[in-house]
């Protein structure tokens, strides 16, 4: 089987409600189930997430966020056979908020925290997201 990993950005629908809690709950149940890992960062607007499976599992999930009314603007930003997993040990892990934290994580990447995920490379943002991994530790 090929280990696929795949890299989104979304906005959030604000006109459809959102129960953070109860959505790892499901992100939890569904990916245990298909041997999906990855990460989540949402900081109240926008999601940034990274799936990593079996192409089949990692493209059903996408397709179902896609889909999914609390998404908008979603933008497919990579999607590539990989090596290994780079967050093997969550079925998804969350990280929240944009604390100064956060926002110096992005910095360190990026010329401002409000990323524009059309003009940012994937490695990058694999890169953001290990750093903010590394908080949830």
């Amino acid at each position: 089987m090929n280990l696929t990993r795949l890299v989104y950005y979304s906005q959030r629908n604000p006109s459809v409600s959102m129960n953070m809690p109860e959505l790892m709950k499901t992100c939890h149940r569904n990916n245990s189930g298909m041997n999906v890992t990855g990460i989540l960062h949402y900081n109240g607007n926008a999601f940034l997430q990274v799936l990593e499976g079996g192409r089949a599992e990692v493209s059903s999930i996408y397709h179902r966020i896609a889909a999914d009314q609390r998404h908008i603007n979603i933008i497919l930003i990579n999607c590539s056979d990989v090596r290994e997993r780079m967050f093997p040990t969550w079925s998804m892990g969350l990280h929240e908020g944009m604390d100064d934290a956060t926002k110096g994580i992005f910095l360190r990447y990026f010329a401002s925290n409000n990323v524009n995920p059309e003009t940012v490379s994937a490695e990058s943002l694999l890169d953001v997201l290990q750093d903010l991994s590394a908080e949830l530790n």
